[in-house]
């Protein structure tokens, strides 16, 4: 199998990653912070050291704290049912936002009476400064949420600009960072986010069942999950410290080695250049196939990530994606990602979404080269072979 679906997880992982996770689940795999006993002790205090890597990795010791959710959907319904809101309250989103973003907000809306609005764009789909601060000053926000990548064009986000312009009105700054977190080098100040939430098995290139948030320090959250944390185990409250009040239930440690491992491993790697070098290629690639329509970053390609979205003129998304998976083994994704607004800026109606196309650390150009001989061989008379049922699949 060619792999190019690293937006939805990146795949394979490293080998390190794969040798730890079975070491550790072997020797080690014990219910952390339940127990005074030796393997108890060591599996907490690796849990400890990951956290210290993550502030490591985006410079923000002293900064910021970790909380540990077993997925980023969780970590941002936590942060976005964590905050407390008022009727009207205004709350900006990019239209580049993911369901886990736009899902909470919209049960908030229905459910408090906050009000969401869509950050502007311009024509080339970049967002406007411009006008998104003439809108904060007539709707002051109370919170601005954006994605640091796009999971559908891989645009890099001006996420420092609007959060510099919704500061000046006090607004809490999130910044989903799913598809940036080990990829991007960010720096936690500069960002001026309040939180950064991330997951471990995307561009961190950790195990499923770890992810969280980065936390500003004095940043306080309400419990929206609570459950057993081994801490006052007789109290009904949670603690009232952060981040422990937002660790509930037991952590997976198992995963969480595998990410300690994962990020021992990023250390040594500059994945953002060594995506940027296959992007460019894909794309150089990509525009040599007649009347295919590329969605990408706005821009000289200086914000323009790993992830690139197409559509093939007579054909669906999800039945490109089907052939090239049957007669190719070319593993892409089809459909509207999870991130339903940009699509209707997109004007992608006829094709159901796009095609998606996003690269990892383990692509190479040969993957590319056989991608776009798939494209380029891309036959109807296929679909003929191809199961109603795979063709459903995609969303």
């Amino acid at each position: 199998m060619i792999y190019l679906d690293n937006g939805a997880t990146t795949f394979p992982k490293p080998e390190v990653v794969y040798e730890r996770i079975d070491e550790f689940a072997r020797t080690q795999g014990v219910n952390a912070g339940r127990g005074a006993y030796k393997a108890a002790r060591e599996a907490t205090a690796m849990i400890k050291r990951v956290k210290d890597l993550l502030l490591s990795l985006i410079d923000a010791r002293e900064q910021a704290e970790v909380a540990f959710t077993p997925s980023v959907t969780v970590a941002l319904n936590m942060v976005l049912n964590g905050l407390e809101y008022q009727p009207g309250d205004v709350v900006y989103v990019s239209p580049y936002e993911h369901n886990a973003v736009l899902r909470p907000l919209h049960l908030l809306r229905k459910r408090q009476g906050i009000k969401v609005v869509e950050l502007p764009l311009k024509k080339d789909l970049s967002i406007d400064l411009d006008q998104t601060a003439k809108m904060f000053q007539q709707e002051p926000p109370k919170l601005v949420c954006v994605s640091a990548i796009s999971n559908v064009t891989g645009y890099v986000l001006p996420a420092r600009e609007i959060f510099l312009l919704a500061k000046e009105y006090d607004a809490v700054t999130l910044l989903d960072g799913a598809q940036a977190i080990g990829l991007l080098k960010i720096r936690f100040a500069q960002t001026k986010a309040d939180i950064i939430t991330f997951a471990g098995h995307k561009t961190l290139y950790a195990p499923f069942g770890i992810a969280g948030m980065y936390l500003k320090n004095g940043m306080d959250l309400e419990e929206f999950i609570v459950g057993g944390n081994g801490i006052q185990a007789e109290n009904p409250e949670m603690p009232r410290y952060m981040p422990a009040k937002l660790e509930s239930a037991s952590m997976d440690s198992v995963a969480i080695a595998g990410l300690e491992a994962s990020l021992t491993w990023l250390k040594r790697i500059n994945t953002w250049e060594y995506e940027r070098e296959l992007t460019e290629y894909l794309l150089q690639q990509l525009e040599n196939i007649p009347g295919l329509i590329i969605y990408r970053a706005p821009g000289d390609g200086e914000k323009q990530a790993g992830v690139i979205s197409i559509n093939l003129p007579g054909f669906r998304a999800n039945e490109v994606a089907a052939i090239l998976d049957y007669k190719y083994d070319i593993a892409v994704r089809a459909g509207h990602h999870c991130a339903g607004l940009i699509h209707n800026h997109l004007k992608n109606k006829e094709f159901d979404g796009t095609i998606r196309i996003s690269l990892g650390m383990f692509n190479s150009k040969e993957d590319i080269d056989q991608l776009i001989k798939g494209l380029k061989n891309i036959d109807r008379k296929l679909l003929k072979n191809i199961d109603n049922e795979i063709l459903r699949g995609n969303c």
